[in-house]
């Protein structure tokens, strides 16, 4: 009910409005106030009023010009009709797209015309599709303003596409409580320098290392240009206040303490502890204490030599898988763990060596004067007691160090558990030394004794000086190369193997150790609290880092626990080794390769995230978000197509 003071009457707000009569209530107004009560109620139980109400309450809820407009109506459902259609196109070429970029194949052809006999994988993949599906194929025949296969379609698909991934990844960011960041440069096909950004950080489901991008940083490869540049990426993914550890390889613009990019990198963010990449230590650590002793140096450009006498030839390759059925890796002077696979091959496969270059020798008729002296001078070589000890020694020594290499290049193991494999490695190298009259004495069995100018006087105690001297350079630079990480002692808090022991004695060290690099994130007295009750707990007994924080989140401790919850966090994200970004160079050199060294950079990198990151590509696309995020990206751009409903 409402009045008008000018009027001097009272009305019905609903009938006011949408009342159909020109009643006393609706337009005239009423005035009797001594039959109020009894007309208002009669009023109430009228149709005219009830239908005005309904009319009151269901307005808004029908948009009016197409009440009023009944073409339009018929316009935005043929519309949405036409976009329905659109959009079911683009998941096609989207998906197109991903298999393209999964499988890390070049898109583009020479000729794409439609003469063409080859117009490159992205239209003869779209073709094939179309002869199973109509829709596809009418699209193909038939659009003239929009058929999606230019090369800048191309590209702002895959950008899409890439872009959803990137969201995703960021989204992980911002619920992952700590991040770590790794870096490494290599040059592309082009000859243009290519940063990759990998960043570690620890969810739910368990630790990931996920790729980000390539950046061009030939212009200025300065410590300071660099660092500037990582800064920047870590403020656009939102997580430059949650970095915890860097991890990059051995080069001074990179590891200087003074002017390196980490300690730029510290400027900003000071508790960004600096790790070395672990596999580059243990690589210099088997470079530089072989190479340093003569007869070593000597051995493996022998063993180099091997390899490279028959990659020079087909005829000796085609000889050498005709008889070895193996081939000789070929030996790289900056990783030793090639130098590993080449003197496993050699020691395996000896005996089959020698028949391929006696039967070079035997059939000296049917090789040049080069492979026939090469092959007679390694006949000599695989029988001589000096090679032979030596691949013996070695042998024993890469069968353990390969496995440690294994385990530094898996992101799923945390730092206490690979320093405790470092610290076994030292110890089986040290064993070897006792194993010397063994090797001796069967390399003698097999090829006899020392023969030449080494075999005078006391061979044996010769021999054994210079395997002593071997083992003993690989422990001083095991000790020398392993031994900064001193600042890794809180990493022993959550040593499963000492759980026992830290009933009795808690590792008050350890802990001052981590308040030194961490104690912005803990609470002294607290964290003290709940490590000793942890280490009390029979359930968590000889757990690792890893199978500790997965059993806080299952029963619901994370926040109960909450220190020791963020220290696992902590210990979990720090990384071990750059081989994620090591992994990353390999799919650069697929993408980029020589026939598609034009590729440009963005979409390089897109490319690149779509390949390496496939694993995360397949969970958005089952979780049916992949299309419909990309199209939504897809769609920023002014397009001649219609692909929003109305």
């Amino acid at each position: 009910m409402t009045g008008s003071t000018r009027e001097q009457k009272l009305y019905c707000w609903d009938c006011l409005l949408f009342g159909a009569d020109s009643g006393s209530w609706a337009r005239d107004g009423y005035s009797d106030l001594g039959s109020l009560s009894k007309s208002a109620h009669r009023h109430q139980n009228a149709s005219g009023h009830l239908r005005a109400t309904i009319r009151l309450k269901t307005f808004g809820d029908t948009r009016i010009e197409l009440q009023l407009d009944e073409q339009q109506r018929r316009g935005v459902i043929l519309h949405n009709e036409k976009v329905k259609r659109n959009r079911g196109i683009l998941k096609r070429l989207i998906n197109c797209v991903v298999y393209l970029g999964k499988q890390e194949l070049p898109f583009r052809g020479h000729d794409e015309s439609v003469t063409s006999s080859n117009k490159g994988n992205y239209i003869e993949l779209l073709d094939l599709v179309a002869e199973y599906d109509s829709d596809l194929h009418t699209h193909l025949a038939t659009s003239t303003v929009f058929t999606g296969t230019s090369s800048r379609i191309q590209n702002d698909l895959i950008s899409a596409v890439a872009s959803v991934m990137t969201d995703s990844m960021k989204e992980e960011l911002r619920k992952a409580p700590f991040v770590a960041v790794m870096l490494d440069e290599t040059t592309d096909i082009s000859n243009v320098a290519q940063m990759s950004y990998v960043l570690r950080y620890v969810t739910d489901d368990g630790i990931k290392e996920r790729f980000f991008k390539y950046e061009d940083v030939t212009e200025d490869k300065r410590a300071e240009a660099i660092a500037t540049r990582l800064l920047e990426f870590l403020r656009e993914s939102g997580c430059i206040d949650k970095v915890v550890a860097q991890c990059y390889d051995g080069a001074a613009v990179m590891a200087s303490g003074l002017n390196g990019v980490q300690a730029k990198v510290k400027e900003t963010i000071p508790q960004a502890l600096f790790i070395h990449c672990y596999a580059h230590i243990l690589n210099l650590v088997l470079s530089n204490g072989a190479s340093k002793i003569r007869e070593c140096k000597v051995f493996f450009s022998h063993l180099s030599g091997l390899a490279t006498f028959f990659s020079r030839s087909a005829k000796r390759t085609k000889l050498l898988d005709d008889i070895c059925q193996h081939r000789l890796p070929r030996a790289a002077p900056t990783r030793w763990c090639f130098h590993s696979c080449l003197v496993c091959t050699v020691a395996d496969k000896t005996r089959e060596l020698r028949e391929v270059f006696e039967h070079i020798v035997d059939h000296h008729t049917e090789f040049d004067d080069e492979t026939v002296h090469c092959s007679d001078g390694y006949i000599t070589l695989l029988t001589s007691f000096d090679f032979s000890f030596w691949l013996k020694t070695f042998h024993a020594i890469f069968s353990y160090s390969d496995v440690v290499f294994e385990i530094l290049q898996n992101k799923g193991f945390d730092m206490q558990f690979c320093l405790a494999r470092v610290d076994q490695l030292q110890r089986q190298i040290e064993q070897e030394k006792g194993n010397f009259d063994s090797v001796y004495d069967e390399t003698q069995a097999l090829v006899g004794p020392p023969r030449g100018r080494g075999a005078q006087g006391d061979v044996r105690a010769r021999y054994r000086e210079l395997h002593c001297s071997v083992i003993d350079s690989l422990l001083t630079q095991i000790s020398n190369r392993f031994s900064d990480h001193k600042k890794l002692e809180f990493l022993a808090l959550l040593d499963p193997q000492q759980f026992g022991h830290y009933c009795n004695y808690f590792p008050t060290a350890a802990l001052n150790s981590l308040m030194e690099s961490y104690g912005g994130y803990f609470d002294q007295p607290r964290l003290h609290t709940e490590l000793a009750v942890m280490y009390g707990m029979s359930d968590i007994l000889g757990k690792s880092p890893a199978d500790i924080h997965q059993f806080l989140l299952k029963k619901g401790l994370s926040e109960s626990m909450k220190q020791v919850y963020t220290l696992s966090c902590i210990i979990l994200t720090i990384p071990v080794s750059t081989a994620s970004v090591e992994r990353s160079f390999s799919a650069l050199k697929r993408i980029k390769s020589y026939s598609r060294s034009t590729t440009g950079q963005v979409r390089l990198s897109d490319l690149a995230l779509i390949s390496i990151e496939k694993e995360l590509l397949i969970a958005l696309k089952a979780k049916d978000h992949l299309h419909d995020d990309a199209i939504k990206f897809f769609i920023q751009k002014d397009r001649r197509m219609d692909f929003v409903f109305r």
